[in-house]
């Protein structure tokens, strides 16, 4: 039985048509699965997973263009990619993130098998799993055409299979596409945490951010009794105890957590762990920046309506946080 909130990614009861498709020679190309459907007028909360096998020396999957929908793909293991974008390459291995904009051509080389997980918004081709599942039903020897990927993927993207040439080789920290918590475009620290922005509202169509949480063994968050936002958290490093209702239970890495609207909710890091925000809807740069702000005014830090004003302006539903 899959669990309320709870989302281990190697559950197979929580996967949503997985399929296996294979190249023209018979062998293994890609297994993938949908772990979360998309939801609301931005298409957010979109979870795909998938372990890439397709490796092939000089092969690129094909270089292209989204025309819509901002992509994250998690490297979660393997031996990862050589990617692709903005006139470099470079490789890309666990524990990054690329970070894919609407008109950002780029293309990727796998360098072996790898654990990719990818969460979207504003991408409307995961709706098309239901027509994906009636296919694979009817015509299921379409299923493995070299092209049946694309062929759902419709107006969304400009296939451009553009010659890959004068890329220049760069160590990945010069590669603004990828992402990593340790390398952070914004840091702010309490008890217990560090809060790291991986990618900024202004990057995403001002619809979310990226957040990373480094959280020290016994650190402890609350959320208000009734939050008003749906929330998706990837865990990818320690065990998390998470409270949701009166449902407790623990995360552990690639697992996501997935809480309704109005769910009281809390988190506690058993061990230390690594947390993402998903959903990303709290204006975090802008409220921890004003926070800054107050917090060294000595005629407003010990004012408490202050801080609930920037709360509010800024979605921040959070009640405590701090370390037992």
């Amino acid at each position: 039985m899959k669990h309320p909130y709870l989302i281990d990614l190697n559950n197979a009861e929580n996967w949503i048509n997985p399929q296996a498709l294979y190249r023209d020679d018979g062998s293994l190309d890609e297994e993938m699965r949908t772990i979360n459907m998309p939801e609301g007028p931005h298409r957010l909360f979109a979870v795909t997973d998938s372990v890439l096998h397709r490796v092939g020396e000089g092969e690129i999957n094909p270089f292209h263009v989204h025309l819509e929908g901002w992509e994250y793909f998690y490297v979660s293991t393997g031996k990862g990619f050589e990617l692709f974008i903005d006139s470099k390459s470079t490789h890309v291995g666990p524990g990054n993130f690329i970070f894919f904009q609407p008109y950002q051509a780029h293309g990727v080389r796998l360098l072996g098998p790898t654990r990719n997980i990818g969460f979207f918004h504003d991408l409307r081709n995961i709706d098309h799993i239901l027509a994906r599942v009636l296919l694979k039903e009817k015509r299921p020897e379409h299923v493995n055409l070299p092209d049946y990927k694309w062929r759902f993927l419709g107006s969304q993207h400009d296939e451009q299979r553009r010659e890959i040439f004068d890329y220049t080789k760069v160590p990945v920290e010069e590669v603004r596409a990828v992402r990593n918590i340790d390398r952070p475009m914004d840091e702010f620290n309490f008890e217990g945490v560090s809060m790291r922005m991986i990618t900024a509202r202004y990057e995403n169509g001002g619809v979310n951010e990226l957040w990373g949480a480094v959280m020290e063994p016994g650190f402890y968050v609350e959320w208000e009794e009734y939050p008003n936002d749906d929330e998706m958290f990837l865990v990818t490093e320690g065990e998390v105890r998470f409270k949701v209702y009166d449902d407790e239970f623990v995360a552990y890495p690639e697992c996501f957590v997935r809480i309704p609207r109005f769910a009281h909710h809390s988190i506690t890091a058993l061990t230390k762990a690594v947390v993402y925000d998903i959903g990303g809807l709290t204006h975090w740069q802008a409220f921890l920046q004003d926070r800054s702000a107050v917090k060294r005014d000595p005629a407003r830090a010990d004012k408490p309506e202050i801080m609930e004003e920037l709360k509010k302006k800024y979605r921040c539903q959070i009640k405590c946080i701090g370390k037992k």
